[in-house]
């Protein structure tokens, strides 16, 4: 199951840029620099396609959900192959997933998932539409984990590939001309929106909100926190 859940994985880190490529051991993303700045860039360790699909090796080749039966979907438990449970959950996204496989494996205990909705994966459900869109029903989502043992867990259910996670806007310059910029603003966004401001450094970009900012209407400066 978790394999289906973390398909999205595979989706988000796949921008639509026309240049997107795998060279030299790393995924390069369309046209602008990696958003993390070093030495935080080279803390992602992860450089190209990690991880086990074993569903994949075993003939399941579809991008899409996983297919419930009619059995898991029309709520009837009197079918159930056991009477007894020692664990009753409820949901059945990535809590209740992985809580289920862990107390099966660590503990042998056996337990019951069920779920209002009609599929698995709660909040991180996607599915591919009739254009062989790949969409996220509840909004997109990013993983991310600085723990070993939380990384060797997910690689076993699933195939991952590196994210480079940049949001840009078209946002008008100081002569109305939209410029493609970074969202939340940074040095670039401010040097390409007013050339004149010539940002070169953390303290030119202070100097320059403030010469910016509007004070409230009691004249005081804001708080530094």
């Amino acid at each position: 199951m978790l394999r289906k859940l973390n398909c999205f994985a595979k989706a988000s880190s796949h921008l639509d840029d026309d240049d997107d490529e795998y060279n030299n051991g790393e995924w390069r993303k369309g046209p602008f620099p990696h958003r993390a700045e070093e030495p935080w860039r080279s803390l992602n360790r992860v450089k190209g396609i990690e991880g086990c699909d074993a569903l994949a090796a075993m003939g399941e080749m579809s991008e899409g959900p996983l297919e419930l039966d009619s059995d898991m979907l029309n709520g009837d438990l009197s079918g159930l192959k056991r009477k007894r449970y020692d664990l009753l959950i409820v949901g059945a996204g990535l809590s209740g997933a992985v809580l289920a496989e862990r107390c099966s494996q660590e503990l042998g205990m056996t337990s019951l998932v069920i779920d209002c909705r009609d599929h698995l994966g709660g909040n991180c459900y996607d599915y591919v539409d009739e254009n062989g869109i790949r969409c996220s029903k509840y909004g997109a989502h990013l993983f991310h984990t600085k723990y070993e043992r939380v990384w060797k867990y997910i690689t076993r259910f699933s195939q991952w590939l590196p994210n480079d996670h940049r949001v840009r806007g078209m946002v008008p310059d100081i002569d109305g001309n939209l410029k493609l910029v970074p969202i939340p603003p940074t040095q670039a966004t401010v040097n390409s929106l007013f050339p004149d401001a010539n940002i070169q450094s953390e303290e030119d970009m202070e100097n320059w909100y403030n010469s910016q900012r509007i004070l409230p209407p009691n004249g005081n400066q804001p708080k530094k926190w």
